[in-house]
């Protein structure tokens, strides 16, 4: 019953963070914001896919799979540094927070929260991915 409140809640937070980052992409779609993203935009997009991967081993029960899941996210940020000084660092950088918070928060979690956390992760992963096909398109 409570895991099932603790996802509803997540759920519910999920959908307020996809109206924001839906106006938040439009609005540097708008402006041509948004700058064609260099052969290592792919290479960090793919680390952050592979993140989402390990996160559903990790749901499994192995700590092991959630280390490399932040891991994994630790180094999409490092890639995320690169938007620095553009238009597109302020999409990314928001992106990169809540990224932060759900490193931060994989680290802390018991195990029991692991399910409602791992659907935060796959939301921002999602969202990085809409980021990025519209950065391609540019």
């Amino acid at each position: 019953m409570m895991r099932d409140r603790a996802q509803l809640g997540m759920a519910m937070f999920l959908i307020a963070e996809a109206v924001f980052f839906f106006l938040l992409i439009l609005a540097f779609s708008y402006f041509r914001a948004i700058p064609a993203t260099a052969p290592t935009g792919l290479f960090f997009t793919a680390l952050l896919l592979a993140s989402s991967f390990s996160m559903w081993r990790a749901t499994a029960g192995s700590r092991l799979w959630l280390w490399v899941t932040i891991a994994l996210g630790a180094a999409f940020l490092s890639g995320q540094a690169g938007f620095f000084g553009t238009t597109f660092f302020t999409l990314a950088a928001v992106h990169g927070m809540h990224v932060v918070a759900g490193l931060v928060a994989l680290a802390l979690v018991p195990a029991s929260a692991l399910r409602t956390m791992a659907l935060y992760w796959y939301f921002f992963t999602a969202v990085w991915l809409v980021v990025f096909v519209i950065a391609s398109q540019a």
